[in-house]
């Protein structure tokens, strides 16, 4: 009779479709021992043992019923957000960002220009930066992701094995960081008590950063991520999208493939690095003629403000703020799938 009760409660509280799953994983794991009691005759500690197995296997069920959707867990951010909460946690990011790289860098900023023009106002790179930048702890395994994309946003990409690795390598070690901490806890202190758990954050991640989608009119080739449009770049015929990395657009110039024209405006971070409004040429004839990022932040900081912001404040400005100075993120998205993405994201002021 109490094993029934038991069943009969557990059905009660799991959604429709966890229906066959909780009755699986009743029967599965206890009936077996419920037989060989019957047939053994033992009682008392044993089939003590099998209740509380019973009452295990019901609250794992009842807690993957609990699981919010990954819908839901952006429903639930956006609503519980305030304001003021924004304005707290991007400051408590920045603080936590050790691996700020702003000081070890040297950003020449040359002469102003304007996205119109097309005279060539910086005769040299606007950002040289040392090598000991390059092998930090958190630089490393993102930089090692520029390789696994092409630019051409119709050219067919197939995720290997060994970039799955390096995509979770990535995660893995922003998991770790100052930044990314304080954007899980936040999460959760909004409800999503899920993200307590590691698996969880990983997986959060991945969806939102690394997730194929199509982004030609065709839909034919899911041929792009927010991670290739955000911390890289895309081309879509003759049009640069994204290019919202400094560490990235150090890269292109390293390879003689980015050509800085001048900034266009620029607000000081207080120590903490820039935001950059510039005009570049890629690739000797793609011009990219206003493009605004990020200069010597470091990648988790930049992932946890984008991740926020898309999960908070989607389509619309997220008001941050660092030591007094006030700035914005703008997030665009797009459905893949009917799954919510982030189409690309950066700064503004």
């Amino acid at each position: 009779m109490k094993i029934a009760l038991i069943f009969l409660a557990c059905l009660a509280v799991c959604r429709g479709d966890d229906l066959a799953h909780a009755a699986g994983q009743i029967f599965n794991n206890i009936l077996p021992n419920l037989i060989s009691n019957q047939v053994t005759g033992q009682q008392g500690n044993t089939a003590g043992n099998t209740i509380q197995q019973i009452g295990t296997v019901v609250g794992g069920v009842v807690d993957y019923a609990k699981k919010k959707s990954y819908d839901d867990l952006l429903r639930q951010v956006q609503d519980s957000t305030t304001d003021d909460d924004l304005l707290r946690i991007s400051e408590e990011m920045f603080n936590a960002d050790i691996n700020n790289a702003f000081n070890y860098i040297q950003v020449n900023l040359q002469g102003k220009t304007s996205a119109m023009s097309k005279n060539d106002e910086a005769q040299s790179n606007l950002l040289n930066v040392p090598e000991n930048v390059w092998n930090g702890p958190t630089i490393r395994p993102f930089v090692a992701l520029f390789d696994n994309y092409h630019k051409n946003v119709i050219r067919p990409e197939f995720v290997t094995p060994g970039e799955e690795t390096e995509q979770t390598t990535y995660i893995n070690t922003i998991l770790a960081t100052g930044p990314i901490r304080s954007l899980m806890n936040f999460l959760v202190s909004k409800g999503l008590t899920q993200l307590n758990e590691y698996p969880e954050q990983v997986e959060l991640l991945k969806k939102i950063w690394f997730t194929k989608y199509a982004r030609h009119w065709t839909g034919l080739c899911k041929c792009s991520c927010a991670f290739e449009n955000i911390f890289m770049a895309e081309l879509k015929s003759n049009d640069v999208l994204g290019l919202h990395s400094w560490l990235f657009f150090a890269k292109r110039e390293q390879d003689r493939k980015a050509n800085y024209l001048g900034y266009i405006d620029k607000l000081d971070l207080s120590g903490k690095g820039m935001i950059l409004k510039q005009h570049s040429v890629l690739s000797d004839t793609k011009d990219a003629p206003e493009v605004n990022m990020f200069v010597g932040t470091s990648p988790e900081l930049e992932t946890a403000l984008y991740t926020l912001c898309f999960m908070a404040r989607p389509d619309r400005p997220c008001k941050l703020r660092y030591n007094n100075i006030n700035f914005s993120i703008q997030t665009k998205t797009l459905k893949s799938e009917n799954v919510l993405l982030i189409d690309t994201a950066y700064p503004f002021y």
